[in-house]
């Protein structure tokens, strides 16, 4: 089994599960249930088989580690302090003003990946986020990789964005096999140790104001 097919394999039993109660684990409601129980019933590695252990704030290693800019669906993206500030201008009489914001957070985070654009936005399936918690929902982030641009939706809209935070991106693989250690980081069989990461911290933030700020915020997460 290829570590392509194991992808597409993962993409579609996370497509299963869309819009049904989010998986739990040990520690009740979580992110990480998702993709490790996913993982588990595909015969693929989970974090519990990575290079880093397996805590409730640990950056799990989820498979072969791969640039962001190589990212399909299939592959897992592991947040950390992940903040993306949307602000909606609009231009009328003579000039420019915002007429919405909101902010995406996702602290300490797995998702799974289901699509990925030509504008840079990536389509998510993932648990334990706002506002339904307890489902298991496809989303869509408008950018990964932290710094600021603007995107023209036509004369008289755009949309700025402002990421921060950091996302290691990994591509699952096979779990390996009985009393075989992937605990040596560069000496770890079928594992590459290279991860995208965008390695910056913090978050914009806005007070309610009169054009109205919706939020959108990713829960904190235990392992299971």
């Amino acid at each position: 089994m290829g570590d392509e097919d194991l992808g597409a394999r993962l993409k579609a039993a996370a497509e299963k599960l869309v819009g049904g109660d989010a998986l739990t684990s040990k520690y009740g409601l979580d992110c990480f249930a998702l993709v490790d129980k996913l993982l588990r019933g595909l015969g693929a590695a989970t974090a519990a088989d990575g290079d880093v252990a397996v805590t409730a704030t640990a950056d799990y290693d989820w498979g072969d580690g791969i640039l962001l800019d190589s990212i399909q669906p299939g592959d897992i993206l592991q947040f950390n302090k992940h903040v993306v500030d949307i602000a909606t201008w609009k231009y009328a009489n003579g000039q420019w003003y915002e007429a919405e914001g909101r902010t995406l957070t996702r602290p300490h985070h797995t998702a799974i990946v289901m699509e990925v654009r030509k504008d840079g936005s990536v389509v998510v399936v993932e648990q334990n986020v706002r506002p339904s918690p307890g489902k298991v929902t496809r989303n869509v982030i408008p950018r990964l990789d932290a710094g600021e641009e603007t995107r023209k939706v036509n004369s008289e809209e755009k949309i700025k964005l402002k990421v921060t935070g950091a996302v290691r991106a990994y591509r699952p693989i096979p779990k390996p096999a009985k009393g075989a250690s992937l605990l040596h980081p560069g000496k770890s069989a079928g594992r590459s140790m290279l991860a995208g990461r965008t390695p910056i911290q913090g978050g914009a933030k806005r007070a309610p104001g009169p054009v109205g700020i919706g939020r959108w915020h990713g829960d904190d997460d235990s392992p299971a």
